[in-house]
């Protein structure tokens, strides 16, 4: 008795194809976090606008230090300035350029993360000390995820490309990183720029 064998059917798309709904996808994504980001920033205006029964600041409330936010925002705009070289280097076929780029532009992720994290620790604030600090604390919380989950996709890319999965003119997936960390990088730019407006 034989038996006949069925090869399943194949479904192969075409890169084109493929890439274009990568990128979508990835730009959606974007486009939903936008949104969310932007109801925090509205909240904190409107909230600030609001003002009521002085509940912004509290007699005697305090506020976070200014410098701080814009330190994580600059450290933020140097490691996209050094990812967007590694990117342009795998472009160019040079590999060993994307990894040592990406991996600097990581550890310049971590440092903003890890000044995040200081930041949350030692400012003298609290959720129940009005609106400024529970919207100023939101948001930087959201900013730390913003900076771990970067993290997280910055790994995954050095891993292709030292797998060498990015070569051969395969790089789409180091510009769909790229946008991502762009975004991140506006984001924290957004947030300092939004808290820098106390009063």
């Amino acid at each position: 008795m034989t038996t006949v064998g069925h090869e399943a059917p194949s479904h192969h798309l075409a890169p084109e194809l493929v890439a274009k709904q990568q990128r979508q996808a990835v730009l959606y994504m974007i486009l939903a976090d936008a949104v969310f980001f932007s109801c925090m920033i509205f909240a904190y205006f409107y909230l600030r606008s609001l003002n009521v029964q002085g509940g912004w600041i509290p007699d005697g409330g305090q506020t976070a230090p200014a410098w701080q936010v814009w330190v994580v925002a600059g450290v933020m705009l140097v490691s996209a300035l050094v990812y967007r070289g590694a990117e342009m280097g795998i472009r160019a076929g040079q590999r060993q350029r994307f990894q040592g780029g990406t991996i600097a532009a990581l550890l310049l992720v971590l440092v903003a993360a890890g000044l995040v994290i200081y930041q949350l620790a030692t400012i003298p604030i609290l959720m129940s000390d009005g609106s400024y600090a529970s919207t100023f604390i939101v948001i930087t919380g959201v900013q730390l995820v913003h900076l771990i989950v970067l993290a997280i996709v910055a790994i995954g890319i050095w891993n292709r490309a030292v797998r060498g999965k990015l070569d051969g003119g395969n790089d789409n997936h180091a510009t769909l990183v790229g946008y991502f960390w762009y975004w991140v990088t506006l984001t924290a730019l957004l947030a300092a720029g939004t808290t820098f407006f106390v009063n």
